[in-house]
């Protein structure tokens, strides 16, 4: 059973028919919205509608058979595809066993002249055809070998095609051939690194940084209220939005891996010391002044970003047990309403 070999809740399609069995199995996370446009026994185009991207995209999934006049088909499928409905007009990528290098180097002895060409002429008219190219690639070089000892063979004959569509909101996006392991061939994943959901770190303001003699001159240079249009509340938000980077580059400079940073400067002030013990100057004297007041800066600086941390981690407790109490208050007093007033006074105690 197919089922049996997904994960849990996932939904699935097979193009089998009456008189052939599945060549093709297309699985899907029911966070995706899958709609099968055409299925064919060479090649099954979905419609995929991600709603929490607001992503919609079609893909081609293709096992093409291994007969040079068998493909035949395929081509007609896919051009027939391209012409009489919209996928030409949306982002659209075509993945699979092609059973069909596309250039001479897809070949493992194409230095030689030994390469069968057969087929190659259609496959690249084809995809011409409909708009279609490779996508970028990463990962092995040839997707397929011939399992023989003796005259090993191999060749790149799945491939991953896009439209220029594709190219141009997936910009960034690209496929990789993995080992093929249990099977005779490489695996593919198409990678669109724009889809993933980029996580914003919330701007925290840490109370070190105060302690800076920087800190008030970036501020002041930083706050234009002034210079910016609009109301009153409007300015103090600018204000404090141009503001943050500021702060943050203030504290990545001067205090970023700060334990790290208070070591490295004790270890500053030790050697001073032991110079200053072996064989003591004035110059040696105020570069330790001067050493010992940064360290200073930095012990205080730890010491009130390690102060800061542990405060928001206890009012996180604090808030939680706040929360906990108030759902048990609130079920406990749930369970002693009384719906009639008479009822009240058999819950009083007269003196």
């Amino acid at each position: 059973m197919i089922s049996n070999s997904l994960p849990v809740g996932w939904k699935f399609f097979e193009n089998s028919s009456s008189h052939e069995a599945a060549r093709i199995v297309v699985g899907w996370h029911p966070s995706a919205t899958m709609t099968i446009y055409q299925s064919t026994p060479q090649a099954v185009t979905c419609g995929i509608v991600l709603l929490s991207k607001n992503i919609n995209l079609t893909v081609t999934f293709v096992y093409a058979y291994n007969q040079v006049e068998d493909r035949l088909q395929l081509w007609n499928d896919l051009a027939t595809l391209n012409a009489t409905t919209p996928v030409a007009n949306y982002p659209w990528a075509v993945l699979g066993d092609f059973n069909q290098i596309l250039r001479a180097e897809h070949h493992s002895d194409h230095l030689s002249l030994n390469v069968d060409v057969t087929g190659m002429d259609d496959f690249n008219l084809a995809i011409q055809e409909v708009d279609l190219f490779e996508a970028q690639s990463k990962g092995l070089p040839y997707t397929w070998w011939n399992n023989q000892d003796n005259n090993p063979v191999s060749k790149r004959i799945d491939h991953a095609l896009i439209n220029q569509h594709w190219a141009t909101k997936f910009h960034d996006s690209f496929s990789e051939f993995f080992e093929p392991l249990e099977s005779d061939h490489a695996p593919c994943l198409m990678h669109v690194p724009s889809l993933q959901t980029r996580v914003v770190k919330p701007f925290k303001f840490f109370h070190h940084i105060m302690d800076h003699p920087d800190y008030l001159d970036a501020v002041k240079n930083a706050w234009n209220c002034d210079q910016i249009q609009g109301t009153n509340k409007f300015k103090l938000a600018r204000s404090l939005k141009l503001l943050k980077p500021v702060l943050k580059n203030l504290n990545k400079t001067h205090f970023s891996g700060i334990t790290q940073r208070v070591k490295e400067q004790a270890a500053k002030v030790s050697d001073l010391h032991r110079q200053l013990l072996s064989q003591p100057s004035a110059a040696t004297a105020m570069l330790e002044h001067a050493e010992r007041a940064k360290w200073n800066v930095l012990i205080k600086a730890e010491e009130k970003f390690y102060r800061q941390k542990s405060r928001i981690i206890s009012l996180g407790h604090q808030r939680q047990s706040s929360l906990t109490l108030k759902s048990t208050l609130g079920t406990s007093l749930e369970a002693r309403t009384c719906q009639y007033p008479h009822a009240l006074f058999s819950n009083c105690i007269i003196f």
